[in-house]
């Protein structure tokens, strides 16, 4: 390592540990996430990063032995390897060893039942997307978590890579201007190739809407996408036009979205969401053109980030190179020229749960820096409205 990477590796050291020092490691149990999940290894893996984390318990499975066989694979305690979420809620608050934070991980239909007995013992709650599978259930969970005062954390993780954030910060700094115009696209192609025959065993309980909610490519990757565009420009909803359908005539629920949003600055934008993109990965993209210039921000090359100002040459600004923002280099992880990606920036999202956490306990005030219950509310509420705008032959909706 050079002398320049030493030191660019030890102010990004600094600016990540500064918070940890002294501070006992938060216990944290999962719920959801069994053998064969990768967004279960995803949340376990990201939950490890800083050292912010003690894995202690969790529930892996209905059976019991599945549970404690998988709890044990990963080093817990066999009697902290649980097969009902309520029992380990119990059980866990009268330890004085308890958890101290659950992580979520099942359907979204799942999500405010499993949460409910946890907030109500002032356990902190970081959970997978979307928030709910209902309206209803969304506002519940809302008023139960502002009522117990506890921390909630949802992982729309793309919105940590250090680039995004860097696109984040060069707007909030009016480097591009009013924002007028917007492109979101997330085509993937996974559904393609599905049959009536095989649709029950490849997309389970993607199918059953108590589960997924009204829109599964909503509720799978329009969310995010959705939850993307109102943090990196600050900007909000005011109506929407949306064509939600299957375009396979094979399926019975939605593989794809394309939806036209007005938004309260007067900007105008687009979102497309697929998994009908025959080929398409990830290929997750953001654009934002303002009046004095625009960034573009691209999953496939998440390290770098495009940079045009009105009349001058297009810039290509690199991850944690000497031009980012602070917001963008406490994103990182690497020195520049390292590749970081999609562990690392779900990562950020589970630190910044537990500086919240450190804040909570300490009675301090601090803004969230990871995505809110309000955050995952205005989701559920773009959903429907998506549907509902949808159903009525693409009418504008207010959000």
């Amino acid at each position: 390592m050079s002398k320049k990477e030493k030191i660019a590796f030890g102010k990004l050291n600094l600016m990540r540990n500064d918070l940890l020092d002294g501070k006992p490691k938060i216990r944290i149990g999962f719920v959801g996430g069994g053998p064969n999940s990768f967004i279960g290894y995803s949340h376990r893996l990201a939950s490890r990063f800083d050292n912010r984390f003690s894995f202690v318990a969790g529930v892996f499975s209905r059976d019991i032995k599945k549970s404690i066989k998988f709890g044990i694979s990963l080093g817990l305690d066999p009697s902290r390897c649980y097969n009902n979420y309520n029992v380990m809620a119990k059980k866990e608050f009268k330890r004085k060893d308890g958890i101290q934070a659950l992580g979520i991980m099942t359907p979204s239909g799942d999500h405010y039942k499993i949460a409910k007995p946890f907030i109500e013992k002032k356990i902190h709650i970081i959970s997978d997307k979307p928030l709910t599978a209902t309206l209803e259930d969304a506002i519940k969970l809302e008023k139960l978590i502002k009522k117990h005062k506890v921390v909630f954390a949802l992982t729309h993780n793309y919105s940590a890579y250090p680039m995004l954030r860097e696109a984040k910060s060069i707007i909030e700094n009016g480097m591009i201007g009013k924002v007028m115009l917007f492109n979101v696209e997330y085509p993937q192609g996974y559904t393609v190739g599905i049959s009536k025959k095989n649709e029950s065993t490849i997309l389970k309980w993607r199918l059953d809407k108590k589960l997924c909610g009204p829109s599964m490519i909503l509720a799978e990757i329009g969310t995010h996408a959705y939850h993307l565009l109102r943090y990196v420009t600050n900007l909000e909803v005011k109506e929407i036009s949306a064509e939600v359908n299957s375009l396979s005539p094979e399926l019975s629920v939605d593989d794809n979205a394309f939806m036209v949003l007005r938004m309260k600055n007067n900007a105008r934008g687009s979102i497309w969401v697929s998994s009908a993109a025959t080929g398409g990965e990830n290929g997750l993209k953001i654009r934002v053109y303002g009046n004095k210039g625009s960034v573009e921000w691209f999953q496939d090359d998440p390290n770098n980030l495009k940079f045009v100002e009105l009349n001058k040459p297009t810039k290509i600004i690199t991850r944690a190179s000497n031009f980012v923002s602070d917001l963008s280099m406490k994103s990182s992880r690497l020195v520049a020229g390292h590749p970081e990606g999609f562990f690392e920036a779900f990562a950020n999202i589970y630190t910044e749960f537990a500086n919240s956490i450190y804040d909570y306990n300490k009675n301090k005030k601090f803004k969230y820096t990871h995505p809110s219950i309000e955050d995952g509310v205005k989701g559920i509420k773009f959903i429907f409205a998506a549907k509902k705008s949808s159903k009525q032959n693409s009418k504008w909706i207010k959000i």
